[in-house]
C-alpha cells in the first residue's frame, strides 16, 4: 500500500462526473452529511465552473481545476463538452492517486454516450483504468451496509452477447478478484456462489447447455485452486442464499443479474469498487440521473456509501 494511505485522514479525490448530471451536487451533499467530513480530506477534481454551479465556493473545499476552460453544458443533456469535462476529471484524479497526492478516487457518474461524442477511446471508467494502470481491474458491485457483494464475469455488453462471452478463464478471474476483495474486508475464507445463466440452472440441459459445458467445470476448477466457489445455482436461489447470509459473495454473469438484486435490497446505497488497482477507486452505483440534475434533489446516499467504503479499505 502507498505510504500516503497511512494518513489518519486520507485524501479522497472526488471527480465531478458528467456536469449535466447529479454528480457534482451529490458529491457536495455527501460531504455535508454525517461523519464523512471528519473522516477524510476531500479534494474536488474537475472544472471549477462545474463545482461552482453545484454550490461550491472558494474556501469551502479545495478544488483541483482540470483547466479546460469550457462552459458547463445545460443540465439533463448528453453533450460532447460534458464528456470531455468528465473524462478530464477522471484522468486527473487517477494521476493524482498514482502520484500519491490522493489516497483514493471517488468517481461520480459519467455518460458513456457523452464520452463517445467527445472522442474518448474508452467505453467506461473500468476500461480506462485498465489501460492507464496496466492492471486487470475488475468491478465489484456491493451494498456494504447489507454485506452484499457481487462480481461480474462479463463486461458492459448487450445481453444477447452474454452467452458467447462466458468462459472458464473469465469466471475464474472474477472469482479470484472477489475472493481477494472480500479478504480485504476481513473475511479469511470467503464463500462464493456462481449464478446460473438459464432458468433453473438449465434443468440438466433442457433449458440451455451453458451450465453443463462452462459454468460447472469453471466452479470445479475454482475449488481446485482453493477458491470457495459453489454452484452454479439458479440466480434467484443464489440471491436468496446471499441475502440470508448463506454465502459471502456472488459471481454474476451479467450486469442486471447483479444490479437487480442489489438495488432491490439496498436502493440507492449500491456502490462500485474497482478491485485490482494500485489505489482505491469507488463510485456510486447509479447513473447520471439527468432528469433530476440541477433541481436540488440529488440523493447523496450512494456517494456517501462509496466514500465510506474507500475510507474503510484504506484503514
Amino acid at each position: 500500500m502507498n505510504a500516503t494511505c497511512r494518513r489518519s485522514r486520507p485524501v479522497l479525490a472526488f471527480t465531478s462526473g458528467d456536469p449535466s448530471g447529479i454528480g457534482p451536487e451529490a458529491v457536495l451533499a455527501a460531504l455535508r452529511r454525517g461523519s464523512l467530513p471528519r473522516s477524510c480530506r476531500p479534494l474536488l477534481v474537475g472544472e471549477a465552473s462545474v463545482w461552482r454551479r453545484a454550490g461550491w465556493r472558494p474556501g469551502l473545499l479545495p478544488v483541483w481545476d482540470t483547466g479546460l476552460g469550457l462552459t458547463p453544458p445545460p443540465f439533463g443533456r448528453v453533450t460532447r463538452v460534458g464528456g470531455a469535462m468528465s473524462f478530464a476529471a477522471v484522468k486527473t484524479a487517477v494521476r493524482l492517486a498514482a502520484r500519491g497526492v490522493a489516497d483514493a478516487v471517488v468517481t461520480a457518474s459519467i455518460s458513456k454516450e457523452a464520452w463517445s461524442l467527445a472522442g474518448v477511446p474508452y467505453r467506461d471508467h473500468t476500461e480506462y483504468l485498465r489501460a492507464e494502470t496496466g492492471r486487470d481491474a475488475q468491478m465489484i458491485l456491493a451494498a456494504p451496509q447489507r454485506r452484499l457483494w457481487c462480481v461480474l464475469a462479463t463486461r458492459h455488453i448487450p445481453l444477447a452477447r452474454v452467452p458467447g462471452a462466458l468462459n472458464r478463464a473469465g469466471i475464474l478471474s472474477a472469482a479470484r478478484v472477489l475472493c481477494d476483495a472480500l479478504r480485504q474486508t476481513g473475511l479469511r475464507r470467503p464463500r462464493l456462489v456462481l449464478c446460473a445463466l438459464n432458468p433453473h440452472a438449465g434443468e440438466g440441459g433442457l433449458l440451455g447447455s451453458e451450465e453443463k459445458k462452462i459454468l460447472a467445470p469453471a466452479a470445479r476448477s475454482a475449488r481446485r485452486l482453493g477458491l470457495g466457489l459453489s454452484g452454479p445455482l439458479p440466480a434467484d436461489a443464489a440471491w436468496r442464499l446471499h441475502a440470508a447470509g448463506g454465502c459471502d459473495g456472488l459471481v454474476c454473469l451479467y450486469h442486471d443479474q447483479a444490479m437487480i438484486g442489489l438495488k432491490a435490497a439496498a436502493g440507492l446505497g449500491v456502490v462500485n469498487w474497482t478491485a485490482g488497482l494500485p489505489f482505491v477507486r469507488v463510485s456510486p452505483g447509479h447513473g447520471t440521473a439527468f432528469d433530476a440534475a440541477g433541481r436540488g434533489r440529488a440523493d447523496a446516499s450512494a456517494t456517501a456509501a462509496a466514500a465510506g467504503l474507500a475510507i474503510g479499505l484504506l484503514r
